[in-house]
Order: C-alpha cells, then structure tokens, then sequence
C-alpha cells in the first residue's frame, strides 16, 4: 500500500513543542489551499494537523512560526481516543521532511530537513506520553 502525503501550506499557529528526556515533540495545524474556490468566490481551505520528532521538531521551534510557508511529505496516520464518554477520531500528518520555504534570512532560506525513519518517531511519541486531547485543538 501507498501512504503518501505531499503538501504546501502556511501554519495556523505557532508550533507546540513538548519536551521530555531531551526528546522532542513538534504540533501544528497547516491550512493548504485547494485549487477552486467557492460559490462566492471565497478559498477553500483544509486544515491539516501535523507532527514531528526530534531533531526536526527542534527546526520547526526554530524556524517556523504562525504564517510560515512550508512544505511537507510525509505519512498520513489516524487514531481515535476516548474523553468524557465520547470517542474522538483524528487523522494527522506524520512528517517525513520539510521544506521551510518562507524567507527569513539567506543561510536560512533554503534550509530542507532530510527524512528520518518512521520507526523512531514511533517509539519517540510513546516516550513522550503526551495526552492526545492535550495537542489537538480548534484552529
């Protein structure tokens, strides 16, 4: 099976970062615009939650920030969790690399983080124990 997900998009927010064991957790929210728009001229735009480990989660605290054009593959995963009786269903990106493509400075510019094995970002999210309802909000 094929799992594959590319896209461009500027974040929602600023990345939340957790931290734990000098292991590192990056989420945020890209809004990525589709190709049409709607009946009142307007675009349409999804909103993709994302996420990354280590050493890319630490470029992302660093380089990115509400606004910022990035590109991004990766793999898409789902998961659903219980809280207050009522079962929630999420799907996220799990991020392969990024391409941080709005401007900040020239030796930032072109800055690509290269892929990691999905393994390790696996083991890494079980290590952190962070609450699922605690990194999902409403954009």
């Amino acid at each position: 099976m094929i799992n594959n997900i590319v896209i461009v998009g500027r974040l929602t927010k600023n990345p939340k970062i957790y931290d734990k064991e000098e292991k590192k957790l990056a989420t945020f929210c890209v809004a990525v615009t589709r190709n049409y728009k709607d009946k009142n001229q307007k675009p349409i735009c999804d909103y993709l939650f994302c996420k990354a480990f280590g050493k890319m989660a630490n470029h992302i605290e660093k380089y990115t920030n509400q606004g910022s054009l990035v590109g991004i593959t990766g793999q898409m995963q789902s998961h659903k969790y219980e809280k207050e009786g009522q079962t929630h269903f999420v799907s996220e990106i799990l991020i392969e690399s990024i391409q941080f493509m709005s401007p900040q400075n020239k030796a930032e510019k072109d800055l690509l983080i290269e892929p990691f094995p999905l393994e390790d970002s696996q083991s890494a999210l079980k290590d952190i124990n962070v609450q699922r309802n605690d990194i999902y909000e409403i954009v």
